[in-house]
């Protein structure tokens, strides 16, 4: 069986290339799954294992690239379900064994949606939490996975490298398949706009062949790619300085924001589809209320 990893469509909200697993093949058997999803799409996961030609007993290991709930929602249901050891950055665990806090801090956000958008969120049992290191790698049924500490997006974020391949989260972007269009997603509470150029340089250090991107797919003009995202990133953090500035508030500049997105899109040229799916994946008014949270403590 190839040992290449396989996008496995989320279809959140029915909608399809928003969220992606990565199912990666371990040689010994079985397969290691790069990001869970959230609750709410344990079903399309269950089914595009199926499609890979694996049952979902077959799991051995989830591997997080942070815990927001579109990443790793499902990671505690997919634990106790099927025994997988569940791999997380230090400062995460806690919120996994216990995510009471976490899901209050989202609720905080999307109110009355919390459910239909992310499902439940079942704690990780602590026997099969696991912490990774900066640097460390884990193998798992053969497969081995280097863990990337990568803050920016989040101070929990990691990237993994298997292979040629790097799975960015979040802090490699939001592109979708067919475009080059890529932009930072920004949502509160912790982006640091210095510690993310620092770990674009580190994904740039590492030089992959791959970047295997949770929003959305599997994209392989690395520097390109990774230039454009801090470009963008740059210039929505002078546009947050401009606005805010100009005593405006997250009204404004998320429709500042949409307003220079928008231009750059029709300039590159992508589909009304793509717009679509990026909004789906970090909808701007998050982008917005994100880089507003950081402006007020710079």
């Amino acid at each position: 069986m190839s040992q290449d990893p396989v996008i496995v469509d989320l279809h959140f909200m029915d909608q399809a290339e928003v969220i992606a697993t990565f199912l990666m093949p371990a040689p010994d058997g079985g397969f290691v799954l790069i990001e869970s999803g959230p609750g709410s799409t344990l079903p399309a996961l269950q089914a595009g294992v199926e499609a890979a030609g694996f049952a979902l007993a077959d799991l051995r290991a989830v591997l997080l690239t942070h815990i927001h709930l579109d990443h790793a929602g499902a990671a505690g249901e997919l634990a106790r379900r099927t025994g997988a050891t569940v791999y997380a950055h230090p400062e995460g665990i806690r919120h996994l064994a216990d995510p009471t806090r976490l899901l209050a801090s989202a609720a905080r956000l999307y109110r009355e949606a919390m459910d239909f958008l992310w499902g439940r969120m079942e704690p990780v049992p602590q026997a099969q939490l696991r912490a990774v290191g900066d640097g460390e790698t884990v193998t798992v049924g053969g497969l081995e996975a280097t863990a990337w500490h990568t803050p920016g997006h989040a101070r929990h974020h990691i990237a993994w490298q298997v292979g040629e391949c790097v799975a960015t989260g979040d802090v490699g972007g939001i592109r979708m398949p067919g475009s080059s269009h890529v932009v930072p997603p920004t949502p509160p509470p912790d982006l640091d706009l210095e510690a993310w150029r620092g770990s674009l340089r580190r994904l740039a250090g590492l030089a992959p062949r791959r970047l295997l991107v949770t929003h959305f797919g599997i994209h392989d003009n690395i520097e390109s790619h990774l230039r454009d995202l801090e470009a963008r990133l740059t210039r929505w953090w002078g546009l947050a300085e401009e606005v805010l500035g100009s005593a405006g508030d997250v009204g404004s500049l998320e429709a500042a924001l949409t307003e220079l997105d928008d231009h750059d899109l029709a300039a590159a040229n992508a589909p009304s589809s793509v717009r679509e799916q990026l909004r789906a994946a970090c909808p701007m008014m998050l982008n917005a209320a994100g880089l507003v949270h950081a402006w007020s403590r710079s």
